[in-house]
């Protein structure tokens, strides 16, 4: 069995480990070298301990190409879905969900990842089959549904800082934000 561990390395060396394109970027040879649950566990560990994961990501964004900074916008919506929905829900699918993530802008996006990292990967103990034990780390997604209360919070903040937006165009973000032609980074 594989025991799903965070890195145990200083703050900064976590930095480091999780700014290179293995995270941000699901296109590149890379990101085939872990699986989306140990990036996940990764990332909550660096959450968890304190890491901004705003400042980590826009570091890896600053010097890439508009192609390479697209790919971080679907790794982070990757994420999430994953985190909320297990493998229920896909990035592709026009649903509700998907589209109300798909609306939010890039700090709202990160918010968004940050909250469900510190609330949906939790640290278990098991026990192998010679009794020792061994720290696993899982995500509570793979079990239930996770409820959208994080999202919730984020949706009325949003329209509490822009009560002048114009409805239409918040609804048309999903499609104009995502049809590949731009980035939010």
């Amino acid at each position: 069995m594989i025991y799903l561990t965070p890195f145990n390395v200083p703050l900064e060396e976590y930095e480091g480990l999780i700014g290179r394109r293995e995270y941000w970027d699901n296109l590149a040879d890379e990101w085939k070298s872990t699986s989306i649950e140990e990036k996940l566990v990764r990332l909550a560990g660096f959450v968890q301990i304190g890491g901004n994961l705003k400042k980590n990501i826009n570091r890896y964004a600053k010097e890439k190409e508009e192609y390479k900074r697209q790919r971080i916008q679907h790794c982070i919506l990757d994420y999430i879905l994953r985190l909320m929905s297990g493998n229920r829900l896909h990035a592709s699918e026009d649903i509700p969900l998907v589209n109300r993530i798909k609306r939010l802008d890039k700090n709202e996006l990160v918010r968004l990842l940050s909250a469900e990292l510190k609330r949906d990967v939790q640290k278990s103990v098991s026990h192998d089959k010679n009794y020792n034990l061994h720290e696993n780390w899982q995500l509570l997604s793979d079990e239930k549904w996770m409820n959208d209360d994080i999202l919730d919070k984020i949706e009325r903040k949003h329209w509490h800082d822009n009560p002048d937006e114009d409805f239409n165009s918040y609804l048309d973000r999903a499609k104009i934000w995502w049809n590949g032609s731009r980035s939010l980074w």
